[in-house]
This record gives structure tokens, sequence and C-alpha cells, in this order.
């Protein structure tokens, strides 16, 4: 029997998608006769409300595996390998929020105490971690430099859940569904709606047209809803909170196409449903994530399943929000060409992949 700790405790301040897939993950590898696995975190929002492990229970139980999806897991799998020495646990990170990756490109911004607390936890790993998961090639390829020879790296690119699919439904909202945590040091969500009073501005036809829905929720909402409201945009933005399961497929199902304004991302699990529900994708450079280098593949090929703006270009943004939105045929074609990518994603592989590492240990 193996034993298994799979933490999400960045799911006690805010359920995103990291929260959902761990959730996922947990739910599948639990059917194994031969895991004993226990849980770290919040997913009442999900799907689980009781029977989580607490701090007390944890440093009692001995582990095979201590399995952390977020950075702020770090300390306590710190804590836990200082008070059990010499035992034979092993401790995986998932890199979700391009954590290592991000700490190589922040330059300045190293000087910022934000990311002076995500380097000393990244040097933490650095002497003890047995396995870093990439969930992006870019990913890949640095934390295998980066990380010491100790250190097994590994690249299990993250899929949709397969109850993630286009649904045999009449679409009424042409417009473009936003999905993530509203949470303006990544999301950049001040960005989006300031995009769309430019369409608005510039297109005064759509000046009563619903054109954007946000699900979501987080620190930054009220912000949001208050520059919407400045904004005159009550008409155009509709904040529907947060949701996930069916409602959130049948909103995927029911829109245009979605957006994202995040200025970073690892691989955005929002953008694999909105593509596994047939969805294209409007995002900028900067998230465009790097899934092959042999051949070179990014997430988002321009003008083929979505299109591409330059991060911090609000111009080029808006023009392609009203591009997407009003060309229907562009939209039919771009799904079209989702469909067809998205296939190379398989969850089932990703769940197989963890099960090979779980069963070498």
């Amino acid at each position: 029997m193996k034993h298994i700790l799979m933490m999400e405790t960045g799911s006690l301040k805010v359920v995103g998608g990291a929260a959902k897939d761990t959730y996922k993950l947990y739910e599948k590898l639990r059917q194994n006769k031969n895991y004993s696995i226990d849980l770290m975190g919040d997913f009442s929002k999900i799907g689980r409300s009781a029977d989580m492990v607490t701090l007390t229970e944890m440093m009692s139980k001995k582990y095979d595996l201590i399995w952390m999806n977020s950075i702020r897991d770090v300390p306590i799998a710190e804590a836990y390998r200082n008070a059990h020495k010499g035992s034979i646990t092993k401790f995986l990170y998932v890199d979700r929020g391009n954590v290592v990756l991000n700490s190589k490109r922040a330059g300045l911004k190293k000087l910022l105490p934000k990311m002076i607390a995500r380097r000393y936890l990244i040097s933490k790993l650095e002497g003890w971690l047995d396995y870093y998961i990439a969930i992006s090639a870019e990913q890949y390829e640095h934390a295998r430099s980066f990380f010491r020879k100790n250190t097994a790296v590994k690249y299990i690119m993250i899929a949709p859940h397969e109850e993630y699919k286009v649904l045999k439904t009449k679409r009424t909202f042409s417009g473009a569904l936003a999905v993530s945590r509203l949470d303006e040091r990544q999301k950049k969500i001040s960005f989006m709606i300031k995009g769309m009073a430019r369409v608005k501005e510039m297109h005064p036809e759509l000046r009563k047209k619903l054109m954007l829905k946000i699900v979501g929720t987080g620190v930054s909402e009220p912000e949001y809803r208050k520059l919407a409201k400045s904004l005159g945009l009550d008409e155009n933005i509709l904040f529907e909170g947060f949701l996930t399961g069916e409602p959130l497929i049948k909103e995927y199902n029911n829109a245009g196409f979605l957006v994202s304004t995040s200025e970073w991302e690892g691989l955005g699990r929002s953008l694999l449903e909105a593509m596994a529900c047939g969805l294209p994708l409007l995002i900028n450079d900067n998230i465009n994530t790097l899934i092959k280098t042999k051949p070179e593949t990014h997430l988002v090929k321009d003008g083929f399943n979505g299109q591409l703006y330059e991060y911090g270009n609000l111009e080029q943004f808006s023009d392609k929000f009203y591009e997407l939105y009003s060309k229907p045929a562009l939209q039919k074609r771009l799904s079209s060409n989702t469909k067809h990518f998205i296939k190379q994603f398989s969850f089932g592989n990703v769940v197989k992949s963890y099960k090979e590492i779980i069963d070498g240990i």
C-alpha cells in the first residue's frame, strides 16, 4: 500500500484551476486499491467539504509521497521532512504557478518581497525535492538545468477533464467568456474591462450589447465591479461569480470565444477547458504556452485556433476582440480547428503518468 498526501494549501486562500485539478486527480487515483490518499486543502466549493487532513494529523502519519501543488505547500512539507528525519518519504512538486520559470524571468522584480519569498522557497526545493513536474515544455527545459541531479524532472502536460466537451446545444451568446481567479496581480482583468470600454467607444452600435461574461471570484472582484460601473459597462459585462462542473461546462458551450489577459500562466486550465468545449482563444503572447519543442508548438497559433495580441497593447486587444465578436464565420472556423487541436491532450494519460511515478517509489 502506498501512502500519499496531496496538498493544495493555496485553495485555503482561493479556489482556482490548480485546486480543481488536484481534486480530480485525487478522485481518479483513490480508485486504485493500492493507494491510500489524504488531502490537505479546502475543496468545499469543488465537491469535498470534510475529512481534510489537519497539520497535526499530517505530522503524525508516515507517507511514501508528499505531493505539493502550490508554492505555499513548501514550508509545510519541509517541516514534515525535518520532523521525520531518516524517513523514506519522497517529495513531488507540480509547478502549476510557473514559479521556477517566473523566478528566472523576474529581473528587477526579484527585489520585490513577493519574489524574494518565492525564490527563497524555490531554494529550499533545490536541496531535497525528488520530483519536479513541469506542465509546459518551456518549464521542462529550464528545470532540467535548474535542479540538481537528485531531482527527477518530468513533463506531464495538464489536460482538460473528461467532462469538458462540446455539447449538442444551441448557443445563445456570441460574446466572450473569461474564467479566472479575480486577482489583479496575475490576471489583469482591469485591462480586459478597459478593453471593453474601448470596443464600445469605437463601435457605438454595441453600447447596449452584452459582450463579456466573467466567471470567478477573488480579492479583486469589488475593484473590478467598481471599474466596470465607472466606465458605463453595466450592460456590456456580466459578473457570474464562481462556477464549476456542469454549470461551467454549459457556460463554455454557450459562448463564442474565451478571453484571458493574464500576465503569466504555467498552462491555464480554463484555456484548456474552453478549447475542449470548442472555443477559440483570445490571449496575449505572454501566456501562449510552449507545449512542444519538436516541432515547436504553442497553445495558440494566431488565426488558426485563436488570436494573439501583444501583452499590454490595449488597442490591439480591443481590435482583435471586436473582430472575433463581430464575425461569426471567423468564430466557426477557429472553433473547428480548436476541436482538432485539443485532441492531443489526454487526462487519462496524465493520470497514467502520475501512477507510474507512484508505483516506482
